[in-house]
């Protein structure tokens, strides 16, 4: 199982740090490993997902090996290689369509295709939300009375 992995200096302050998000993980019901370096020079947290109540506290001086994620209470760190499987039923046209477009893009694997068409068709849609919000204004509206 890959685990995302804070690496802090070993000071009082990130002392206090590291006790906070051994606190957070308790309180949430979720495992923390806490290990030192062999000169214990650093703190080690590992863990299958990093809570971390305050991004604010910690120094200049981390490493964080995985993807960080801001929530409204706490950040997350999740492990660098973890992704979620999805089964993805696609029409008949649609399948058609993403090869013609990898053929033409034979760089990139499907799931990077993928990706960019859900980033670039995100992008359009909140593109026409916003065009949709500027129309919509109370002078553009007109009345049958």
């Amino acid at each position: 199982m890959e685990l995302a992995t804070i690496t802090l200096e070993n000071t009082v302050q990130n002392q206090e740090v590291s006790r906070q998000i051994r606190d957070y993980h308790k309180k949430k019901g979720q495992p923390l490993a806490i290990r030192f370096s062999e000169e214990l020079t650093h703190i080690i947290l590992e863990a299958p997902c990093l809570y971390v109540p305050d991004l604010e506290q910690l120094t200049q001086n981390i490493v964080i090996e995985g993807h960080l994620r801001k929530c409204s209470t706490h950040s997350e760190v999740h492990p660098r290689g973890k992704g979620k499987t999805v089964n993805l039923h696609l029409d008949s046209e649609l399948v058609a369509e993403l090869e013609q477009i990898r053929s033409h893009v034979n760089s990139k694997t499907q799931q990077e295709v993928i990706r960019e068409l859900f980033i670039r068709g995100m992008r359009s849609y909140l593109a026409e939300q916003d065009e949709q919000k500027e129309n919509a204004s109370p002078l553009s509206k007109s009345s049958d009375a």
